[in-house]
């Protein structure tokens, strides 16, 4: 059998390039094709952590997977720009056509929507299409620590037996949940967000685990939550204006710190409103009203309404409307235009 010296050489740099970059998990081939979802995709000339970049791709780049790898804990794509630049990348960056318009769909749904708070990431979590954590088809793409949230919607889903652990990311646990004979109650629930990504048109929406989300609440109102209570939606109402001081009225959700009835965000509104000459946050409206995102605040000039989504004594969520006005002063007045339920008479 005669040697072909050229063609051995080819396949001894195959496979140097195969080990060098894998040590060796996979090096394998492919043709799929990629979005970059991240702001900024570095292409790298090996999955060394000393691995020299080679070229940097903008958000919505397309891409080929030439081939996978995992190192490391980390899994990487090799990819090829159609303008030629090659190299290996994290993966988790990389999104599929099908995934993009799955979450560009997400966002169309929440069009119009006000955002009920804001949040950030405390570690690297998973993006989903739906609020579920016992597979990864379900999976967007890996968010990096401190990402902005504009929170949506919020849903209490029960936990499945088998994922007591692993917290944002990890796969199912064999922990049981309930014991033989325990009343539903005891039940223990996952906290989810459906989120709108700031400035991300590749993957602009999806849902989160709420456990991996720090809420940032506005600093100046962050210690008026009630007590037992933690303020979980919040919107600006208006601007109170003193000869020195200035500062913003808010309109407030909050919900049990425990014992919440696990279908509602929220058990309590409240308005927070600041006097500038005391520098200080009063509370001229607080109403009990369980209910559900979203709350749509409407201000033009010092006249406005709010709506919430609330439970009747049926367990139906019926629309409660309120208005509200700016007083000159520097006040905040909230009235109720849905009329009350009727009392029913107590049976002899």
């Amino acid at each position: 059998m005669r040697r072909d010296r050229r063609g051995g050489l080819t396949r001894m740099a195959l496979l140097l390039a195969c080990a060098g970059a894998l040590f060796v998990a996979a090096c394998g081939r492919g043709g799929s094709e990629a979005i970059v979802a991240a702001e900024r995709l570095k292409l790298r000339s090996s999955t060394a952590e000393v691995s020299r970049v080679t070229a940097e791709l903008p958000i919505g780049s397309r891409v080929t997977v030439l081939g996978r790898a995992d190192e490391g804990g980390v899994s990487w794509a090799r990819v090829a720009s159609p303008e030629g630049q090659e190299g290996w990348a994290e993966a988790r960056y990389l999104v599929s056509q099908e995934v993009a318009d799955s979450s560009r769909r997400l966002a169309d749904e929440m069009r119009g929507v006000p955002a009920q708070a804001l949040g950030r990431s405390k570690a690297t979590l998973k993006l989903r299409l739906s609020p579920d954590r016992t597979a990864e088809g379900n999976v967007v793409m890996t968010l990096p620590a401190n990402t902005e949230l504009e929170i949506v919607d919020r849903e209490r889903r029960p936990r499945p037996v088998a994922n007591e652990r692993g917290a944002a990311n990890g796969a199912a646990q064999p922990v049981a949940n309930v014991k033989e004979g325990e009343p539903p109650g005891g039940l223990k629930y996952d906290e989810w967000y459906k989120v709108r990504l700031k400035g991300n048109q590749i993957v602009p929406a999806g849902w989160i685990y709420g456990g991996s989300v720090e809420l940032e609440v506005p600093p100046e109102i962050s210690y008026y939550a009630s007590t037992g209570r933690r303020i979980v939606g919040w919107q600006k109402i208006g601007t109170a204006r003193g000869d020195r001081e200035s500062g913003d009225h808010y309109l407030a959700l909050e919900r049990r710190a425990s014992d919440a009835d696990e279908r509602v965000n929220f058990d309590r509104i409240k308005v927070l409103a600041y006097d500038p000459a005391r520098r200080d946050y009063s509370t001229p409206f607080r109403e009990d009203v369980e209910g559900k995102f979203p709350l749509t605040l409407k201000i033009d000039g010092s006249r406005g309404t709010f709506q919430v989504q609330a439970f009747d004594a049926q367990g139906n969520l019926r629309p409660l409307d309120y208005a509200i006005e700016l007083e000159p002063n520097n006040r905040v007045r909230v009235t109720r235009l849905t009329p009350r339920e009727p009392v029913q008479p107590k049976r002899r």
